[in-house]
């Protein structure tokens, strides 16, 4: 097994000592909105939080335009569908509706019409994939975080899928559905080249288990159970989603060298 290490460029970047210490543990780097004015060398992918499946605003047309069509060392980028409204108010980090959530059939021809746009932009020689997300039980996260709402949309659009560990955890706690069949449904039936791994938070009621995407380090066994699964699709690249601390990253990386 060959797994490449794929760090994001986040604030932790800011403070050159730690940036060149995560670059040393680092094979490629990720590109993200908030640090898209730090060019590093051997960026290669861009994680961009654009919901595909409501479709793209003026000003996410020229941040593609602007930071990701001239940059032709980025071969891969990757997105997002996180909400099913269109207007939505956040409450604890949550959306909640206040609008309509769109069905099944319009968020998938709005990925179509995105991805189209996208390609008009960058060009078609780049890989683009989508990301699965959290489900929270709000009424915003019905349909684009199902496996079908993937499916379909990887499918009608030729899209890759960016599959995040902690978010398909979140999802199938939340919404009581089991782990292996949700992930495997959608790693059997879709390309996917790259893993983002972080570790949820979770939280105990009358009504059962909760889970929250809080970006805490991947315990050991959530760290060795996402490299079976990449062992078992042939996933390329792991991006580890941790942002509190430098220390504690550059621990967690030399740790995960030691397993790769």
């Amino acid at each position: 097994m060959s797994v490449k290490l794929l760090t994001p460029i986040s604030h932790l970047f800011n403070i050159k000592k730690d940036m060149l210490d995560i670059i040393g543990l680092s094979d490629e780097l990720e590109a993200r909105e908030r640090t898209c004015d730090l060019n590093v060398d051997n960026t290669t992918h861009y994680h961009i939080d654009f919901d595909l499946n409501i479709g793209l605003t003026d000003n996410q047309i020229k941040f593609l335009e602007k930071y990701v069509k001239p940059n032709e060392k980025i071969q891969t980028l990757t997105f997002q569908a996180a909400r099913d409204c269109e207007e939505v108010e956040k409450k604890d980090n949550k959306y909640f509706p206040k609008s309509k959530p769109l069905d099944l059939k319009t968020q998938v021809e709005n990925t179509k019409k995105s991805i189209n746009k996208i390609r008009d932009i960058v060009g078609n020689f780049r890989k683009i994939g989508i990301e699965n997300n959290n489900f929270y039980n709000t009424g915003a996260y019905m349909i684009c975080t199902s496996a079908e709402y993937i499916l379909e949309s990887c499918e009608k659009a030729n899209l890759n899928l960016l599959f995040d560990y902690a978010h398909a955890m979140v999802t199938c706690i939340n919404s009581k559905t089991n782990f292996e069949a949700y992930s495997n449904k959608l790693l059997e039936n879709i390309t996917c080249n790259q893993f983002h791994l972080c570790e949820p938070s979770f939280f105990y009621d009358e009504f059962g288990v909760h889970a929250v995407d809080s970006h805490n380090l991947p315990s050991p066994l959530s760290t060795n159970s996402a490299l079976d699964l990449m062992k078992k699709y042939n996933v390329d690249f792991l991006t580890i989603e941790y942002y509190r601390d430098s220390e504690n990253l550059i621990k967690y990386l030399n740790y995960l060298k030691g397993l790769i």
